[in-house]
């Protein structure tokens, strides 16, 4: 039996939070510094260019951040069901607080 070689340069961390993006929604299973893998229903391609935004609701006292990236999709997961998973790398990003009590 050969094992898998480790190949992320960054520890991955369980955290399950909503993922949207041009095509729908899904949801993270883990992420990094470096990448996400989330479950969604939507078809997508190795080497395919993707924009999603990650909804981290309690990581500010101001309210729901919404970190927007742009990566690639590195590799597609497909289970026989309508879900599927999805990791992407993370090549740029940038955060967006939704002030609850300016509504902003």
């Amino acid at each position: 039996m050969m094992r898998r070689i480790e190949e992320r340069l960054t520890p991955r961390y369980k955290v399950k939070v909503p993922v949207e993006f041009d095509s729908g929604r899904g949801y993270t299973q883990n992420c990094s510094a470096s990448g996400v893998f989330f479950v969604t229903d939507r078809p997508f391609t190795p080497g395919q260019f993707i924009e999603y935004t990650l909804f981290l609701e309690h990581i500010d006292a101001a309210g729901p951040v919404r970190l927007k990236c742009q990566g690639k999709v590195v590799r597609v997961e497909k289970n026989g069901k309508k879900m599927g998973g999805v990791a992407a790398t993370i090549n740029s990003y940038s955060l967006e607080v939704y002030e609850l009590a300016n509504g902003k």
